[in-house]
């Protein structure tokens, strides 16, 4: 029982942290937090304007369906609004039509009620469309059930239903959600900061092999930084797609500047997401250790040696300096010195390649996975030569 009410406190605990985290990020400037603020008070204003009209205009029993429209008209953006309401109006024409046929023809029955719930529960089934598909089995049923299927409740009803509507997007192209391009530019910048971390960090466990560490830690720890590698890359992407999606049919678009400039973010999430893939290759190569006796161990079971680490170490910190150069989204300050990084980046590579081939006769087993991490450097810096223009070396 004590520990359901620690764990419940701390529950509280943290809630009440992530509300006054974005309270305060809220008052503190134009952002994610400012425009979830600004949707929930539309949100208010709207349903209680719709309820207002709907009971000034219509019959009592249909006003519940002004503010509940004008609150699902409301979403994170203008174009999903304008999306998800005409979904819901069409959704609510079907409905009613398919109650209006029933109750025009066989009456309120118990059975024409299971019958009605069918068929509406395919036609939802039939994803025609989108989330608000699920709304025509609503609909249907409220207008049989409450109505009869008369179309003297269903008119007032899908007129109450379209006030609300109206209250919703009139209160979104009021005050429609500003664009948050610098938002999305930090966020991938972070993302590019913290792919130039695990790539001096991998260099580090190369140079820690050199000197004989115990490599069990980092063997654990790489693949949850590559996945939380990923999860942020995903986060970032859904950033921008958000963004993007806010620049349509949105009154507040000074978007023909910004569109580039997150035609380049979608871009460098792309980049960051193979480069991964990659570290994630090299880092399982660079910390697998052999179970086996070395007597008994099949050519693809050796392990990167010291000496071949010591010289790929340092390729990884070039290709590290080559990727915080290019300065994704932005672009690099000064290509010419990017591109000089580059070319030392892949005469390293070159250097170490010829040394790895040069001993290959006496080190079979080890050729394997040390042409595997060439390979995956090489794909790193082709990544950055590609993202930054470069004509191919």
């Amino acid at each position: 029982m004590a520990e359901s009410k620690s764990g419940a406190g701390a529950w509280c605990r943290n809630r009440w942290h992530a509300a006054r985290t974005s309270l305060t990020d809220a008052l503190r400037g134009p952002g994610e937090a400012r425009d979830g603020l600004l949707l929930q008070a539309k949100g208010a204003a709207a349903a209680t304007v719709a309820w207002c009209l709907s009971s000034w205009l219509l019959p009592a029993n249909v006003t519940a369906f002004a503010p509940f429209t004008a609150l699902l008209a409301l979403q994170s953006t203008v174009y999903r609004s304008m999306w998800d309401s005409g979904q819901y109006l069409a959704a609510m024409a079907i409905g009613t039509a398919v109650a209006a046929g029933f109750g025009s023809t066989v009456g309120v029955h118990a059975w024409t009620l299971g019958v009605l719930a069918l068929v509406a529960l395919v036609v939802a089934r039939l994803h025609l469309l989108g989330g608000q598909g699920t709304q025509v089995p609503v609909v249907a049923l409220f207008a049989f059930v409450g109505g009869g299927g008369r179309i003297d409740y269903i008119g007032p009803l899908v007129a109450s239903a379209t006030i609300g509507v109206c209250c919703g997007l009139a209160a979104h192209f009021a005050f429609a959600p500003s664009p948050h391009t610098a938002t999305a530019r930090h966020r991938v910048e972070e993302l590019t900061a913290r792919a130039q971390t695990l790539l001096r960090d991998l260099a580090r466990t190369a140079e820690d092999k050199t000197g004989g560490e115990d490599e069990a830690v980092r063997e654990e720890d790489w693949p949850r930084r590559c996945e939380e590698l990923a999860a942020q890359a995903a986060r970032a992407r859904a950033a921008l797609d958000r963004e993007q999606e806010n620049a349509r049919l949105n009154p507040r678009r000074p978007w023909d500047s910004a569109q580039e400039s997150l035609r380049r973010c979608h871009e460098t999430v792309g980049m960051i997401e193979r480069v991964g893939t990659h570290v994630r290759s090299i880092a399982r190569a660079l910390t697998y250790e052999p179970r086996s006796p070395s007597e008994s161990r099949r050519p693809f079971e050796a392990s990167v040696s010291a000496d071949f680490a010591a010289s790929y170490a340092d390729l990884l910190h070039a290709t590290a300096e080559g990727l915080e150069l290019l300065a994704p989204p932005r672009g690099p300050d000064d290509p010419d010195r990017l591109r000089r990084r580059v070319e030392d980046a892949e005469r390293r590579y070159a250097e170490v390649a010829a040394t790895a081939r040069s001993d290959r006769p006496g080190r079979e087993g080890e050729w394997p996975v040390h042409g595997t991490v060439l390979v995956e450097a090489a794909r790193i810096l082709e990544e950055i030569k590609h993202t930054a223009g470069l004509a191919p070396l």
